[in-house]
């Protein structure tokens, strides 16, 4: 069925004009330049010394001035012990490009309303924004739409309705950040060390400690005062009373939402208003050991390793914000991907030529689950009053239950069994035909993290105390399955 299906007379229950229907955005571009020399040192010493430069104009944002001092060195060696046995060892700096939706997100969150830059301009008196923050520079007339009495596709065009934007309330808006956005960066760090145990077995175990800063985060600069909840005695408190102590007041009558501005109502106005802010930091540690048989001549391989990690920090990606008054610094936690133990193993086994036999394993600990407000107690999930019991609890959009910090509970074990057969039938010259059965999840176990999901719906994000033993299984990993394959190579 095509619009023009749809009958003339339908009753139109709400009709809303896009006021910004085109296309918007700006050009993104990365310059980089890299140098690097190898040294033998000595016939035991091998030296890799390196120096690149990044520069990205979206580091601009909403000021005058990019991130120009992103200055990377970086160093490794390998040193050999003996005939059989090394040890190699590295440290660097590594930039990361400003991620465009940063950029397009506050484009298309945004409006050029006198209403708003009134908003703003509060925030600079009161010095939340810098007292040279360009008003044209950090705003922009992105999304937003009118709604207007219309019958059936015989509403006004967008041109004609933009006189909407001038008192148009909105919950959340964005602007770029006048003082521009610092690239990220981690400085990573390993140690390792490698062992030739003969010809066909190879042992290898790698430490590695990186510290990333300059993560991007969301701030509210008209955030509520900071609300701490008594898990001994909760108190929720009321919407409107947080609303009433933000820098820029947001109050409500019959007309709807506003703020007084020197003296003013003002109705176009935002609740809540954002930038991306990149003071993030994380802090990852991990221990590698491997072991690798190679065939040679014998009828088996195998590949096993163990991963021994923790990942800690303070922000998990572009949408994150704290949990109350943008204190980033209750948010340390585990990432939403940490894992403790991995364990994952390979072997392979030839019974006869062009045949083999392949067995998978992966057993990783469980991931990480944030706890939530249980409304059924509470009568609200939303304890601080900030407006954001709503959104997306995984990457901490939403009050934690009280008493418990980001990320401190654990889902279950997760394992996963697979088998692969393959056999080759070789034809003239070059050309075979190879025949393949996979089972994957062979045991048919529930697993309840460590596979792709929607976030809202994660089995990491759970209603109630840690000590509740609550947990509400939303979705699993993969059941057992079969796969077949004919594959003809030439």
């Amino acid at each position: 069925m095509n619009v023009e299906d749809i009958p003339a007379d339908a009753q139109v229950l709400n009709y809303n004009v896009e006021l910004h229907p085109g296309e918007f955005g700006t050009r993104q571009n990365d310059f980089s330049v890299y140098a690097e020399d190898e040294l033998l040192l000595g016939s035991h010493l091998h030296f890799t010394a390196g120096l690149r430069y990044d520069y990205d104009n979206l580091s601009k944002g909403g000021g005058d001035k990019g991130d120009f001092n992103n200055i990377a060195p970086r160093l490794s060696i390998n040193y050999q012990l003996n005939s059989k046995s090394s040890i190699r060892a590295g440290w660097g700096i590594f930039y990361d490009k400003i991620l465009y939706s940063i950029y397009s997100d506050a484009l298309q969150q945004n409006t050029t309303s006198a209403d708003y830059k009134k908003e703003l301009q509060q925030f600079i008196n009161l010095g939340i924004l810098p007292s040279n923050t360009d008003l044209d520079a950090i705003t922009f007339d992105g999304n937003l739409s009118a709604t207007v009495p219309a019958t059936y596709l015989n509403g006004p065009p967008a041109d004609q309705l933009q006189s909407f934007r001038d008192h148009a309330y909105s919950y959340e808006r964005r602007i770029l950040n006048p003082n521009g956005y610092q690239n990220p960066y981690s400085m990573q760090s390993m140690i390792g060390y490698q062992y030739q145990v003969d010809e066909n077995k190879l042992f290898y175990a790698d430490v590695v400690y990186n510290l990333s800063y300059d993560l991007p985060r969301l701030v509210d600069i008209n955030s509520p005062s900071a609300y701490p909840i008594d898990p001994e005695n909760v108190v929720v408190r009321p919407t409107t009373v947080a609303d009433a102590t933000r820098p820029v007041p947001i109050y409500s009558d019959a007309s709807g939402s506003y703020a007084i501005i020197d003296g003013d109502t003002v109705r176009g106005v935002s609740t809540n208003v954002v930038m991306t802010d990149m003071a993030g930091q994380s802090k990852y540690i991990g221990l590698s050991l491997n072991f690798r048989k190679d065939r040679g001549d014998d009828k088996y391989s195998y590949l096993i390793n163990y991963t021994l990690s923790r990942l800690r920090n303070n922000t998990e990606d572009i949408n994150f914000k704290a949990m109350d008054a943008n204190n980033f610094e209750e948010e340390w936690g585990p990432g939403i991907n940490d894992r403790t133990h991995v364990i994952n193993a390979v072997f392979t086994y030839y019974p006869f030529k062009n045949f083999m036999v392949t067995l998978a394993s992966l057993i990783q600990s469980g991931q990480p689950v944030n706890r939530i407000p249980d409304a059924l107690i509470y009568g609200t999930t939303d304890l601080n009053g900030d407006g954001r019991s709503f959104g997306n609890a995984y990457v901490g959009n939403s009050d934690r239950s009280p008493g418990e910090s980001r990320n401190n509970d654990r889902l279950p074990w997760s394992n996963n069994f697979d088998a692969s057969l393959q056999y080759a039938i070789h034809l003239k010259g070059m050309q075979q035909l190879v025949i393949s059965a996979d089972v994957f999840n062979i045991f048919n176990t529930q697993n309840l993290s460590g596979y792709s999901n929607n976030a809202t719906q994660s089995n990491q994000i759970q209603v109630g105390a840690k000590d509740s033993g609550v947990l509400v299984r939303k979705n699993a990993g993969a059941p057992k399955q079969f796969q077949f394959g004919l594959r003809y190579a030439f």
